[in-house]
């Protein structure tokens, strides 16, 4: 028997004033009795062009974020090493792979990626891992099932693999970042299938075991697969991105290429409203969530170099941004700077000859001021463009001078206690911190404005390291030999640890407070140049929107933050101005009545 509600539907809320808009709210329809309008909020879900591969190919595996994506392998008319990397705009060219190959899975980030099994020239089965820096490959250890088409998912320290073939296999792995041990078997042999999350909270899905294209869902616990509700469609070589609780599937083989994407929330596959502008198979994607991922590459009558952006959320998201500024006017590495986007100071470094050279920034310009009085690089630098500390510094041997800058002129201040240099500092003219730095890499001394004192010593020795804040509220990370993703917390006598970085560097540009920073550039090693940007909320470190220029030995100030100077290849000019991304206002939509 029907009911009435069934007939003629639920009755409208009638409320004086707008729910709380967030996810749960989605799909509601209500009566704003106060503004006298009916509303609704509705999520937004859409594809959107991104920028092209440089090499158009299939069978690539892919790893990282929708703003820092990588590109690996794959096939044109063979197995290529080609790798590329995405900073949310713009492909560009990174590291080859020592072994070129297709038909591989990818895991991790931009900077800790892997490179897992595939088919090389050959035609060979390979069972080989390579293990991404962010500029280069290096083998890691093997695969105990060679195989291709597989899976992957979690990050290069806590990787797994599962699937493929040839035999379709159910064999799964897990990698502690160097080995590769036996883990639960999938409940069904499949190749061609996508994988998301991590090792200890995977997602299997789709997959190809003829005649079958399967439509099932497993999730991975850490030790045992178990079947979950199966995707709207059933599908191959098909890409996949996102987390345990929030997945999406993209495209892929019916047979026949396929647009459609599903998204997955931990219990039901619902199928998007949005669908790819290419149908497509053989593909490759990205993504830390659901409701940002990018897909790239694959096969539609050729194979093809098209990227595309997928948002699918209620929140619209304004994001991060690095814009272009003016360009110093002597490129330089290994120097100092301090300010901010309107008013920035650049003193000192090497142009490859160790200079005195200052300028001063405007917000679109830079112009050539008074120079230091001698020339000085390695040193470290604190204040504003018209009270600045230029502290140490020198090459060999390390300095203990310090200059004081006054927005016309140098002058002398008060010696270090120790000379230094590779040192950072931060806070002000008058309360001023240095640290770290050849001699006295886990140092500290506070100057007063006129004499330098001991502070309280790191935990960890430290060169080039990422400052931030003032002489009571200081941050140090990274920038120790070999790099750590360690930070340090200083409160005006003592160090504590704080948050842990994504990917620690050294050689990098920093600024900020110690509830709001940003790490950008840098190099793990020599010869590496990164654009790699994280932010610090005073709780945790994420990333956010690369440079657009690679480079290391940079500097910068914040809070409005710009980043200037440095090497990444060439003695760089540009400099560049970070904007935050912010979620836009959700704002229920109103529906025409009569």
């Amino acid at each position: 028997m029907s009911e009435y509600s069934g007939i003629r539907g639920t009755r409208v809320k009638y409320l004086a004033s707008d729910p709380t808009l967030n996810t749960s709210t989605e799909g509601q329809v209500w009566y704003n009795s106060t503004s006298g309008t009916l509303k609704s909020l509705v999520q937004i879900k859409a594809w959107s062009s991104g920028g092209i591969l440089n090499n158009s190919r299939r069978n690539l595996g892919g790893a990282g974020t929708q703003t820092t994506a990588l590109a690996i392998g794959g096939f044109t008319t063979t197995p290529v090493n080609n790798t590329e990397e995405y900073n949310g705009f713009n492909w560009s060219p990174g590291g080859a792979l020592n072994t070129a190959r297709s038909q591989l899975a990818g895991a991790g980030i931009q900077t800790a990626g892997l490179a897992i099994g595939g088919r090389t020239p050959a035609p060979a089965t390979s069972n080989a891992t390579e293990e991404y820096d962010g500029s280069a490959w290096t083998a890691g250890g093997n695969l105990g099932t060679a195989r291709y088409f597989l899976a992957a998912a979690g990050i290069q320290t806590a990787g797994l693999a599962f699937g493929g073939g040839p035999p379709f296999t159910d064999a799964t792995e897990e990698y502690n970042g160097s080995a590769w041990t036996a883990g639960g078997a999938l409940n069904t042999s499949r190749a061609e299938l996508a994988g998301a999350g991590t090792q200890t909270a995977g997602l299997g899905f789709g997959g190809y075991n003829p005649p079958t294209y399967f439509d099932s869902t497993e999730e991975y616990d850490g030790s045992t697969w178990t079947s979950v509700n199966s995707m709207n469609t059933g599908r191959s070589m098909l890409a996949g991105a996102g987390i345990q609780t929030a997945a999406v599937a993209m495209a892929g083989n019916l047979p026949g290429n396929t647009a459609a994407t599903e998204e997955y929330d931990g219990t039901n596959w619902t199928t998007s409203s949005a669908s790819l502008a290419t149908a497509r198979r053989l593909l490759s994607g990205a993504g830390a969530q659901s409701n940002a991922a990018v897909a790239f590459g694959g096969y539609t009558t050729a194979n093809t170099n098209i990227t595309e952006e997928y948002d699918s959320n209620i929140n619209a998201f304004t994001p991060a941004v690095w814009a272009s500024g003016g360009s110093l006017g002597t490129g330089r590495y290994m120097f100092q700077g301090c300010g901010n986007q309107t008013a920035a100071l650049a003193f000192g470094g090497e142009t490859p000859s160790t200079t005195s050279n200052n300028e001063e920034y405007n917000g679109s310009t830079w112009t050539e001021v008074n120079n230091l009085p001698y020339a000085v690089q390695k040193q470290g630098g604190a204040g504003t463009q018209t009270a600045a500390l230029c502290i140490g510094g020198g090459g060999t041997p390390p300095t203990v001078n310090t200059l004081e800058y006054d927005g016309t002129n140098w002058s002398n201040g008060g010696n270090l206690g120790t000379a230094r240099y590779d040192n950072s500092g931060a806070g002000t003219q008058t309360a001023g911190i240095t640290f770290g730095g050849l001699q006295d890499q886990d140092g500290t001394e506070e100057y007063n404005g006129s004499t330098w004192t001991v502070g309280g010593n790191m935990a960890n020795n430290r060169r080039n390291a990422g400052r931030a804040g003032i002489q009571t509220a200081a941050l140090a990370w990274s920038g120790v030999s070999p790099p750590s993703p360690a930070m340090e917390e200083y409160n005006g006598s003592v160090w504590t640890t704080g948050a842990t970085l994504n990917n620690g560097t050294r050689n990098l540009g920093s600024d900020g407070t110690q509830t709001s920073a940003l790490s950008f550039g840098g190099a793990p090693t020599a010869g590496q140049y990164l654009n790699q940007t994280e932010q610090y909320n005073g709780t945790a470190w994420s990333f956010t929107s690369a440079l657009g220029n690679a480079r290391y030995l940079l500097s910068g100030g914040g809070p409005s933050f710009i980043a200037f100077g440095g090497y990444g290849g060439t003695y760089v000019l540009a400099s560049e101005e970070f904007t935050d991304g912010s979620p836009a206002v959700i704002t229920a939509s109103t529906l025409t009545t009569s």
